[in-house]
This record gives C-alpha cells, structure tokens and sequence, in this order.
C-alpha cells in the first residue's frame, strides 16, 4: 500500500463515519443517521503530515522532529479489507519516511471491540483512561497504543 501526499482534490477522504483522532478508524456500521460525519482538518503546520490512499487518509500528528515521534491518525472508507496493508504503509511511511522512532494513538475499544489488526501490526496497548470520550450515549474509556522502532 504506497500512500501518497495529500491534494486538495482529496478532501472528500478526510470526512467519514468514524470516531475523530483514532489510531484505526474504521466506519461504524450503526451510524446515525442524522450524525455529522467526522471531519479532519487539512494539514496547518510544520508538526503534521497527511497521507492518503485511494480509500483511507493516514494523518501524524503533533510530530516532534527532536524525539522523533509523533501520534497516528488513520481513516478507513471501505471497512475491513485492507487495514492491514494501510497499517502497514502508515507504519513504514512514519519510521521510514518521517524517520520516526515512536507511533502512537489512541483507541476506543467500545466503538470497534477487537484490535487484532494493530497487535498484529506490532502496536500494544500501553495505558487505559477511563471515561475519556463521550460514546453512544455514555463515558467510554480511551486506550493508548504505541510502538517503538529500535534501530
């Protein structure tokens, strides 16, 4: 999966039925209707990238150059079929491209039970906030997941 630099001609990516700001959003099948779509907005400075494929944008965010981390953002349109290789290529574009050390993002386990495809790619669950976001009509908690590069 190569990701290539965001156009403007892109922004219809940047806005779906997901929860903002997670590591893995994927669309949730139940979205209400009525519910605004969530919304990124377009790169504003000199701390963030954004990436995208022909269905998903991959966006970091918060980047510090100094100790080479930064957090991960990913938007999926289609569902399932190919989180993997977005992964994937937001995993190689960060440590490679950006030249990173550590990736890092938050999960909401309540919106989409099962992180099989971020443990797989080598990300673990390093800290859990209770009653962090507000989610279908209570407090959910928040997780934070990272992984580190070892050169």
């Amino acid at each position: 999966m190569n990701l290539r630099g965001y156009r403007g001609t892109d922004r219809d990516l940047l806005t779906g039925p997901w929860l903002p700001g997670e590591l893995l959003g994927l669309p949730m099948p139940d979205w209400p209707v009525l519910a605004e779509p969530a919304e990124v907005p377009e790169p504003a400075g000199h701390d963030e990238e954004l990436c995208v494929t022909d269905d998903a944008f991959v966006r970091y965010t918060g980047i510090d150059w100094v100790h080479r981390r930064a957090r991960l953002e990913i938007g999926v349109h289609s569902g399932l079929s190919d989180v993997d290789a977005i992964l994937a290529g937001a995993i190689e574009h960060g440590f490679t491209g950006l030249n990173l050390r550590r990736l890092h993002g938050w999960v909401t386990p309540a919106a989409r039970p099962g992180t099989g495809a971020l443990t797989a790619a080598g990300f673990r669950r390093e800290a859990v906030v209770p009653a962090a976001v507000w989610f279908d009509g209570a407090p959910a908690a928040r997780e934070i997941w990272g992984m580190n590069r070892h050169d």
